[in-house]
This record gives structure tokens, sequence and C-alpha cells, in this order.
């Protein structure tokens, strides 16, 4: 999937949305959790991994 702005995402019962992008990093709030992740990183936060395959200056690009 791929947020931006103030977009806000729900799939199963777990809710992401984009707290900020900054310098090729994206801070994720999944749920009540923070999580960063570059281009190409992949990141656990709680019982999600989440895959960041593309960050532009405003978008995040993820697979869960």
């Amino acid at each position: 999937m791929t947020l931006s702005g103030d977009a806000v995402v729900s799939v199963q019962d777990t809710t992401f949305s984009v707290e900020r992008i900054e310098n090729g990093r994206a801070t994720l709030r999944v749920n009540d959790q923070y999580v960063s992740c570059i281009q190409g990183q992949t990141v656990s936060v709680g019982s999600v991994t989440l895959t960041c395959t593309r960050v532009t200056s405003d978008t995040v690009t993820f697979t869960v």
C-alpha cells in the first residue's frame, strides 16, 4: 500500500498512518506504536512485519 499525508488505512484490525517522511526515512504509526524504515528495509512492530518498498519525499509504499 502507499500512504501520504494524513491518510489512514486499516487492514485486518491494524491501522497504518504516516507520522513523518524525512531524508529518505519514513516513520509509520502502526496501531499505537511507531516504526521507521528506509527503502528496501523490513521491520517488525508487534505482530506485524512490513517492508518499505519505496520512500519518496511525500509518500511511502510498503507491503505487510
